[in-house]
């Protein structure tokens, strides 16, 4: 009988030691895959220069905060700024054109970039006149374009002209344009890219 007991609870103490290791196990593997999930590269973008005929200095912040935005949020991950400025030179492409490039040099340029998408956009300034002086409202308009096809896939918008702001923050177009920058890039982290 003290045998078959002996027996009895090694038996037991066999089981729940393999139980234990299985359980541990499968939490090892369910970690890795969570941790695999959370590294998920973003996918490749370029962003292109964002243009502004009034305001190139404001225009150069928007195209760096937003790719700083984008990317601290993991929506795409980036080609190199000066990579991106020396293919657009060496293929003559023109960004200043108001309706943007073809799908052809979309496309060509996706490819040269490596790029999954290409973003490209256009900014605004408009001054007007209230009764605490002048009001520097920000306009900025993105397109995102597939990099393989250069087809055009969603566009965004941003303008600061309805917002309500105090009147240091209405007259300095940096803090307009962080404000836009910030409501742009929360719109295309939603957008699931």
């Amino acid at each position: 009988m003290k045998k078959r007991f002996c027996y009895l609870s090694l038996m037991m103490l066999a089981v729940i030691f393999a139980l234990s290791a299985v359980s541990i196990c499968h939490a090892a593997e369910n970690t890795k895959e969570k941790e695999a999930m959370q590294q998920k590269t973003a996918p490749r973008a370029a962003m292109l220069p964002i243009l502004s005929s009034n305001d190139p200095v404001t225009a150069n912040f928007i195209t760096d905060q937003l790719v700083n935005c984008l990317a601290e949020r993991k929506v795409f991950s980036f080609a190199n700024k000066d990579n991106v400025q020396k293919s657009v030179a060496a293929g003559g492409y023109d960004l200043t054109k108001i309706f943007g490039l073809s799908t052809d040099e979309y496309k060509a340029l996706g490819k040269t970039l490596e790029a999954d998408y290409l973003l490209h956009g256009i900014i605004a300034i408009r001054k007007s006149l209230k009764f605490t002086g002048w009001r520097r409202d920000v306009d900025v308009y993105i397109k995102l374009y597939d990099g393989k096809t250069g087809e055009s896939i969603e566009s965004w918008r941003s303008m600061t002209d309805f917002t309500w702001t105090d009147a240091a923050t209405e007259k300095d177009t940096e803090k307009m344009a962080e404000a836009v920058v910030k409501h742009i890039c929360g719109k295309m982290k939603d957008s699931g890219y």
